[in-house]
């Protein structure tokens, strides 16, 4: 299945705007090479990221977004600064309402579990990105 919007073009847009910020960028990852998509770190704070593509086929999609968020979660180590983060396109926060009403409580309470999560609905369009808490994925 094709995609609609690239995983490497979300990732350009977001090492960007972490580099504005002044954060410090792990290289990009190879094909089959294990850990974040990006680590950046700015002071006390470390990002991990992890970024998804937006599929055409829509249980593809799904997968890769649940693959995305167990990846993510992995790599919390328990440390207040350390900021976990979903890196999507933005078209996947239109189904994001759907999404959280049909797990309300277990999402409620993986937004608990994980204070520190977020998604990033990116632009690849407009090289902007709009971030959002696990617990409040959309307007």
């Amino acid at each position: 299945m094709p995609k609609l919007v690239e995983a490497k073009d979300v990732e350009l847009v977001i090492r960007r705007y972490l580099e504005m910020r002044g954060c410090t960028l792990s290289p990009r990852k190879g094909r089959g090479q294990t850990g974040a998509d990006i680590t950046a770190k700015c002071g006390k704070v470390t990002w991990f990221v992890e970024v998804i593509g937006f599929q055409s086929h829509p249980p593809t999609r799904s997968r890769e977004f649940y693959e995305a968020f167990f990846r993510v979660i992995s790599r919390d180590r328990g440390n207040p600064d350390d900021v976990l983060v979903i890196g999507l396109p933005k078209r996947f926060k239109d189904g994001m309402k759907q999404r959280k009403e049909q797990y309300p409580v277990s999402w409620e309470k993986l937004g608990k579990a994980f204070p520190n999560l977020r998604l990033w609905y990116v632009d690849v369009e407009r090289d902007t990105l709009e971030e959002c808490s696990w617990s409040a994925p959309f307007d």
